[in-house]
């Protein structure tokens, strides 16, 4: 099947987002203290504010999205093939789901490759369904997730302000400090797996249903974009132009409630998710508009390419924060100037690695051992 430029580049620009995203969580500990609290003073607080912004929970809802898409590409294929798509898919989730906990467990606990996996495989259905159901779907599933997870936050919040924060936990990050600092490989690997299936793996019903609110709705939408032709509509129809800038705004308007309503629960979670979805849907639009240009392509091939490795790229990202944390020692260590500042050089030694790749590779290593899983040929 032809790719899609503007699906290799909005991964690859995803990617940029993904590492700026995860080397926080990387090189802090946001499990135990409250980052409105640890990066609150001087430049550390400008960007943490433009982390929140432009940054923060605004990625993984377009990774999402390509998923769903990408999984319903998938199936067009295998119809046209007169292939049975069902032991297709599982086996290419199952696959997905083991890269996502080797990758949660033994490099970084943030994962989300194991959480797409575990709600498509309750989800595979609806790629089968008529695209109207997967959008329904999409909306009753989100609205759940607002009655459930966003609505409680802010009725706790306006009813108990004093209590609409993050608890810190000093003397637990203290030992998390002493064990990620120690150079003790065994020991790090540990307490990721501690982190992994504390905060990340889905272990009990409630965690469940919260992915398969917060994350279906989103696959299930990239899968009916693919059905209904979204990207061939927003490519050439001009409103979208404005309904991408009223997007941006508005989301914006969302996500700086947390910084207006400085580090409350309540104004993160509606900011977070709500307003972070609707700023990737500006993200979006704004690069599927963009990639009908030839002069847009030639600046964005190198992050295109990226984009032709994706699966490879986000795990190869973790490698390089992991060598460069623990080896190093620098975990906790570091200003959000230097910080994002390690996100940068890794995102652009992998821009170098990916141009030399492909002038001799067709395909990514791990695209290619997921196919072979994924077909078995």
């Amino acid at each position: 099947m032809k790719r899609i430029y503007s699906l290799d580049a909005l991964r690859g620009f995803s990617l940029l987002g993904i590492v700026l995203m995860n080397v926080v969580g990387f090189t802090h500990d946001i499990f135990h203290l409250d980052p409105f609290v640890m990066f609150q003073h001087g430049w550390n607080r400008v960007l943490y504010a433009l982390d929140v912004l432009f940054i923060k929970q605004s990625f993984y809802p377009i990774f999402a999205l390509l998923f769903g898409y990408g999984l319903s590409m998938m199936k067009e294929s295998a119809d046209k093939r007169g292939e049975a798509f069902l032991p297709i898919v599982y086996r290419r989730l199952l696959a997905l789901l083991v890269f996502g906990m080797l990758h949660g467990m033994f490099i970084f606990s943030g994962d989300i490759l194991q959480s797409y996996a575990i709600v498509m495989l309750i989800g595979v259905p609806f790629l089968f369904w008529d695209k109207m159901i997967s959008m329904l779907a999409s909306i009753v599933l989100f609205g759940f997730y607002i009655l459930n997870s966003i609505i409680p936050f802010v009725m706790n919040g306006l009813s108990m302000p004093r209590y609409d924060y993050m608890i810190n936990a000093p003397r637990k990050a203290e030992q998390v400090m002493e064990v990620f600092r120690s150079g003790d490989i065994t020991a790090i690997i540990a307490l990721n797996k501690e982190h992994f299936f504390n905060y990340f793996f889905i272990t009990d019903v409630e965690n469940l249903l919260f992915r398969l609110s917060s994350l279906l709705p989103l696959i299930l939408i990239g899968s009916y974009a693919r059905r209904a032709g979204w990207f061939e509509v927003i490519a050439h129809d001009r409103r979208f132009n404005g309904i991408g800038l009223l997007m941006f705004i508005s989301g914006m308007m969302l996500k700086a409630l947390p910084l207006i309503f400085y580090a409350r629960y309540s104004a993160d979670a509606v900011g977070g998710y709500i307003g972070g979805v609707i700023v990737a849907a500006s993200y979006v639009i704004c690069i599927i508009r963009m990639s009908k240009h030839p002069q847009f392509r030639v600046i964005t091939e190198p992050i295109s390419q990226l984009g032709r490795m994706s699966f490879t790229i986000y795990i190869l990202q973790s490698v390089l924060m992991f060598i460069l944390t623990y080896g190093f020692r620098l975990y906790g260590q570091m200003n959000l100037l230097e910080t994002f500042s390690m996100a940068c050089l890794i995102y652009a030694l992998l821009l170098v690695f990916v141009h030399v790749y492909f002038k001799r590779f067709k395909q990514g290593p791990l695209e290619w051992i997921w196919r072979k899983i994924t077909y078995l040929k």
